[in-house]
């Protein structure tokens, strides 16, 4: 019996371990070039297009993708996770603190809307994030923190 339930839980997500999202966070030597321009470009160029860019806070969020990930059931439909970033710029003592986080939702597979800045339909927020999406995280970290260790 348990076999069956792999067979059938593995096409559906449901093996994918989850773990609570462990943000990117660096400290940038402050810059001549402007960070927020820097990171918006660097989102961009990865293929994760900014939705909002506020320089006076320094904030940039990217639209809502869809990941193609099937992942659980959201009112008891077969649901796919969506996501995006969260960049945050904070001016410290000795640098730039830059942060990058994921916000996610698992939604009805067919049953939701993608906007720029919301996501219409049912869905339910994603609290914890699966490994790879974790990793994916890390590499848009690291590649941002690249970017702006060149733009001195």
């Amino acid at each position: 019996m348990k076999l069956s339930w792999f067979v059938l839980a593995a096409p559906l997500g449901l093996l994918a371990c989850t773990a609570p999202q462990r943000p990117f966070h660096f400290v940038s030597p402050h810059l001549n070039a402007d960070v927020t321009d820097t990171v918006a470009r660097t989102l961009a160029a990865n293929g994760h297009q900014p939705a909002t860019i506020d320089r006076r806070t320094g904030i940039v969020i990217t639209k809502w993708e869809d990941t193609g990930f099937r992942y659980g059931f959201v009112q008891g439909k077969e649901a796919t996770i969506v996501r995006r970033y969260t960049v945050t710029i904070a001016p410290g003592s000795t640098g730039d603190e830059v942060t990058v986080r994921q916000d996610g939702k698992r939604c009805q597979t067919g049953g939701y809307t993608l906007g720029d800045l919301e996501v219409r339909g049912a869905c339910e927020v994603a609290n914890e994030v699966i490994e790879q999406h974790q990793h994916e995280l890390d590499t848009l970290g690291a590649t941002i923190q690249s970017a702006l260790s060149q733009a001195r």
